[in-house]
């Protein structure tokens, strides 16, 4: 810069031979522009940065703004990607092996870490011991609350139907009949609604079934008889309660749907007509019914929404009177109930004195029934969760589903928070997941039914999507729901340690075998999977859900090689067949 700033300072030319004056100033111009240059680029900002990728592919240049993929090399045997460390830029998610983020202006290094994993863990499947066959996983209602729009088109769309039937992998429909008499009318007061604004959703949802092949079952439950068929209930504390009352109220034989009270006796043949007409309307419709619970949540009155209340006996007696006579006019029509809580027809201190110990009692109602249903929460709000329904489950399967030989069912829950973990004692993604695992493992449940599958404007404690987002409730449900397909056989499977709990399927018309693995330790944990029996399978799919994976496919993993499980994770292994089956 000092010998430019002396070429600028020049007065003059020196005073030199004519025909060397041109050959300088040619020089001295060359000379100027090749300063004037370097100059140039000292000053200029930087447009390409560095990117030091270590312990994994996508070092190189790029330009600021650019997309940049980056991946952590396969991890050595006996350990598993944990993180990136380092200088990591904006967008980059850390906790995945594979990801992207646009490149900032600056250099970049960042690097992958691992973690050991403890020696793999035994994992045996018998496929010569047998238990359940599967009816399928589902939920209750439209794309949005039956109570949020007069619109018809407003439950549904093509998309939504594609996403709950071809993602989540619905097989099991939940609806209530509502009280209106006859069931295709629309008169029972403050109701939120009936047939023709619920026929098209339904319709459509069975047409979405067809188009991929897949078995659904469209089940139905009443919350309340029409109002003219019902009258009060009085001096009782309890469902059990042998000095309760029931009688005309202050309007004779009427009774208001939303206000409890209870089924009148004399109405029990119109009871059944009603139900008659309904199934009936289904099937004009071009829909079939596969099953019908005469009663939600027996033991409690509601006045914010129908409800009918029972005592166990009474509850039994109308089984007795109603459903000879609805077999009789359908008799491929099956019968669930009592749709009570699995808190009370589970726990030790309560099952005894419950409505399926009733029906126990009474072999006739019993004989009526095929599916004992129950619902997951203690309360008829809040989930039941936890390791205590490992003792309920199995008490309800040693003490009425097994000696009866009936199906179980889990028919309602919700008030899980849509995080994978609990908060604020609130159970998460995470222990849904669980407690589906508790319930098939447990209590031999062929079918289980969350309550609002999806609501517009929010997912909260109660549904798993808003229309096509879906949070990590969904994905947890989607690891059953998409790949244990009804007609699949839960086969025996055992793991060594605690920590890790397994279900496993075989589907012989499918070809398929389906393995759900859940890993409750805070660390990652290896497995090594033995299944005795022919047509073992070679490798399995396998898919992810955890705090950073969505029921996510993390490829392809040899039979007779350790599989790593991720911390508090839901791991399916699927093998053979198509997903749904269909295809």
């Amino acid at each position: 810069m000092a010998f430019f700033n002396k070429i600028l300072l020049l007065k003059k030319i020196p005073d030199i031979d004519m025909r060397y004056r041109s050959q300088l100033m040619g020089s001295l111009s060359l000379i100027l522009l090749l300063l004037l240059s370097c100059c140039s680029k000292e000053n200029e900002p930087e447009s390409t940065f560095t990117l030091t990728v270590n312990g994994g592919s996508g070092s190189g240049k790029y330009a600021s703004g650019s997309l940049v993929s980056i991946a952590a090399n396969n991890p050595s045997q006996g350990e598993i990607f944990e993180k990136w460390i380092g200088d990591i830029p904006s967008g980059l998610d850390a906790n995945e092996a594979a990801t992207t983020f646009v490149m900032p202006a600056r250099h970049i290094e960042i690097t992958a870490t691992y973690t050991t994993v403890s020696d793999p863990i035994a994992i045996t499947i018998d496929k010569a011991t047998r238990f359940q066959t599967m009816d399928g996983f589902g939920f209750f209602g439209g794309r949005d609350v039956w109570w949020s729009s007069p619109n018809e088109n407003h439950f549904y769309s093509e998309a939504w139907l594609e996403k709950i039937v071809a993602d989540l992998g619905i097989t099991i429909w939940r609806n209530e009949l509502y009280p209106h008499n006859p069931p295709s009318g629309n008169n029972a007061n403050r109701q939120d609604a009936h047939w023709e604004k619920q026929k098209p959703m339904v319709q459509a949802l069975q047409a979405k079934a067809d188009q991929h092949g897949v078995d659904l079952k469209i089940i139905l439950t009443a919350w309340s008889a029409p109002g003219a068929f019902k009258w009060n209930a009085t001096n009782y504390d309890w469902a059990g309660d042998q000095n309760a009352q029931r009688g005309p109220g202050e309007d004779g034989d009427y009774w208001p749907e939303r206000d409890g009270g209870t089924l009148n006796p004399n109405k029990y043949q119109e009871y059944a007509q009603w139900w008659i007409e309904g199934i009936q309307m289904y099937k004009d419709a071009g829909v079939d019914v596969y099953a019908v619970s005469m009663q939600n949540e027996p033991a409690f009155w509601q006045t914010t929404f129908n409800s009918t209340f029972y005592t166990t006996h009474w509850y039994a007696e109308m089984i007795n009177a109603v459903i000879p006579i609805i077999k009789a006019a359908h008799p491929e029509v099956k019968v669930f109930g009592s749709e009570n809580m699995l808190s009370m027809e589970g726990k030790d201190i309560n099952y005894p004195h419950f409505y399926h110990n009733t029906l126990k009692k009474d072999p006739t109602a019993m004989n009526y029934i095929d599916i004992l249903a129950v619902h997951g929460y203690h309360d008829g709000v809040n989930a039941s969760s936890g390791t205590e329904l490992a003792k309920a489950w199995t008490n309800h399967k040693e003490q009425f589903s097994a000696p009866a030989n009936k199906k179980a069912w889990m028919t309602e829950t919700s008030g899980y928070v849509d995080s994978w973990e609990e908060a604020d004692d609130t159970p998460g993604a995470f222990n849904l997941a669980s407690d589906i695992q508790s319930a098939l493992l447990f209590g031999d449940v062929s079918g289980w039914v969350f309550w609002q599958g999806s609501r517009l404007g929010r997912i909260d404690a109660y549904n798993l999507m808003d229309d096509l987002t879906v949070g990590k409730k969904y994905h947890a449900s989607r690891n059953f729901y998409r790949f244990i397909r009804p007609g699949a056989v839960r086969v025996l499977a055992q793991s060594a340690d605690e920590a890790i709990s397994v279900s496993a399927f075989e589907h012989a018309q499918n070809g398929s075998h389906t393995i759900v693995l859940i890993n409750s330790a805070d660390t990652p944990g290896a497995v090594n999977i033995s299944m005795s029996g022919s047509e073992a399978p070679e490798n399995y799919e396998m898919f992810i859900s955890s705090a950073t994976k969505n029921s996510e496919s993390a490829g392809t993993v040899p039979a007779n090689q350790p599989i790593i499980l991720p911390a508090r994770a839901v791991v399916t292994l699927q093998a053979g067949g198509s997903v749904l089956g269909t295809e």
